[in-house]
């Protein structure tokens, strides 16, 4: 049964992805990254993981999704296309991430409720758990991400810095 669960999302997670990629409206792109999101937090969920399927809903689906529909939303992308018959379409794709979504909390709730009997060492996916292999296998690793994402933040830095102070040298010619 869970690997029918697993291929119903990923096979959500890859239509999806699609739609991200293929569509030319940059709404339907969000829209599509947003289900794609929840399709791989709900594989995530599958896996026993359950501290990055929540944090990638909560951070991914429920930050930085909804910042980039406001930004879609700002660009006043009215389209006097749209018919009756693509609205009950998105109507259908409302309701179909809606139930997608209730299912992933279902199976979040099982999860749930299939551990508590367990001995807190034992449950695969909690912060513990990550944090120990996270620090004891993946210490090198770890370390060398977080070094060259100190490099990147100065080379942000260091451009815009630089582009900014040709921005006021142009001004002043």
């Amino acid at each position: 049964m869970p690997s029918l669960f697993f291929y119903f999302f990923a096979l959500i997670m890859v239509l999806a992805s699609m739609l991200v990629v293929l569509s030319r409206n940059p709404l339907y792109n969000v829209l599509g990254l947003v289900v794609a999101i929840f399709s791989l937090s709900s594989l995530f969920i599958l896996l026993e993981a359950f501290f990055v399927g929540i944090i990638l809903l909560m951070v991914y689906a429920g930050a930085v999704l909804i910042f980039f529909l406001f930004v879609v939303m700002c660009l006043n992308l009215n389209d006097p296309v749209f018919t009756t018959p693509q609205q009950s379409r998105f109507k259908l794709l409302g309701w179909f991430t809606a139930l997608m979504f209730l299912l992933e909390l279902f199976l979040a709730v099982k999860s749930y409720v299939g551990a508590l009997g367990l001995a807190p060492s034992s449950i695969r996916g909690t912060i513990e758990a990550i944090g120990r292999v996270l620090f004891t296998e993946y210490l090198l690793p770890f370390e060398l991400t977080s070094f060259l994402l100190l490099i990147a933040l100065f080379g942000i830095v260091s451009l815009a810095k630089g582009a900014l102070s040709s921005g006021i040298e142009e001004k002043k010619i």
